[in-house]
């Protein structure tokens, strides 16, 4: 169920790009403002979509487009075209494909009539983790239908998910993995009466609202893994996965992600962190697959290089920033 290509023409700051993902571990890099959530969420827009006959009295399933918008929080796609001096800029093409299917998106006009030219694609398992900490809220995700909430649905989707029951049977990969966030996090993770817990191994309860932030974003790691969401052929989607997370714990966080690679989760990351993408290329084995994406601005256009070694990328951020730092220091101690 890999996802093997995206092709993305005039949407949002894409004027063209195309990109082919491994069906391990993907690491996007690059400077604000590059795209690297926007790839993410588009990823997790044809991971949800069905296209199978019954999408129309299936009430969990909706068109890709419907799930396009709601991932970036807009009323339309059309409000998502890319612009040029305010000018929309036609047409709109989303390609995407998988090893089960393929979704093409199209907008030929500036007219609101669209059309979708897929091929049959089950809803496909996959989790987005943003940057930002949910499941302190959690219980919004209740009230957002009805309330309206100003949430975009990866953050409510991440509520529904973790706030189901944990599954009996875990696989040895899983169980693996979840002892080794146990180990981090010196407990497991509670779920009771809508509220998220984590047991230490003393006895003592904390509550998630009064736990440290790295340790609450590896909770939720720990939680997706025990009600099933993340397994075989599922998909993760990582939005800064080093957000509030100590430079020391960044290794078992690697050494996670490589556990979960081996069990056949495919993964996409998004980084600013030089320690995790360079963790991940010392760490990983030699049948690992870790591709990584370095997204980069020619002019106005966004362009991507792909390497299976980070140090080959030449549109290197991360490691640009890292050597100008060095070469600093240098200078202020010969001085």
């Amino acid at each position: 169920m890999a996802i093997n290509k995206i092709r993305i023409n005039n949407f949002t700051i894409f004027e063209r790009i195309e990109i082919e993902f491994c069906d391990g571990i993907n690491v996007f890099v690059g400077e604000n403002g590059t795209g690297k959530t926007h790839l993410l969420k588009i990823l997790y827009a044809f991971c949800r979509c069905d296209t199978s006959p019954s999408i129309e009295t299936t009430n969990r399933s909706k068109p890709f487009d419907s799930y396009l918008a709601e991932c970036f929080q807009a009323n339309y796609v059309l409000n998502l075209i890319r612009r040029v001096n305010s000018i929309s800029i036609y047409p709109l093409d989303i390609f995407v494909n998988n090893t089960s299917g393929n979704v093409e998106y199209v907008i030929s006009s500036d007219s609101e009539s669209s059309s979708s030219i897929s091929e049959k694609k089950q809803i496909i398992s996959a989790v987005y983790i943003s940057a930002k900490d949910m499941l302190t809220h959690s219980g919004l995700e209740k009230d957002f239908i009805d309330r309206n909430l100003p949430f975009d649905i990866t953050l409510i989707d991440i509520l529904n998910k973790a706030g189901v029951s944990t599954i009996k049977n875990l696989s040895k990969d899983q169980l693996a993995v979840l002892n080794k966030i146990a180990r981090v996090i010196d407990g497991k993770v509670l779920y009771k009466n809508d509220r998220y817990f984590i047991e230490k191994s003393d006895g003592t309860i904390i509550d998630f609202a009064a736990e440290a932030e790295g340790f609450k974003k590896l909770g939720l790691l720990y939680r997706l893994i025990e009600t099933g969401y993340l397994e075989k052929d599922s998909v993760l989607i990582w939005d800064e996965p080093e957000a509030n997370l100590n430079p020391k714990l960044i290794p078992y966080l690697v050494d996670i992600i490589l556990t979960l690679e081996q069990a056949g989760v495919q993964m996409f990351f998004a980084t600013h962190d030089y320690f995790f993408a360079k963790f991940l290329e010392v760490r990983k084995k030699r049948d690992s697959k870790v591709v990584y994406h370095a997204l980069y601005k020619k002019g106005n256009e966004v362009s991507c290089e792909s390497q299976s070694d980070f140090a080959l990328l030449e549109n290197n951020s991360i490691l640009r920033q890292s050597i100008d730092l060095y070469k600093e220091e240098v200078m202020k101690v010969m001085e």
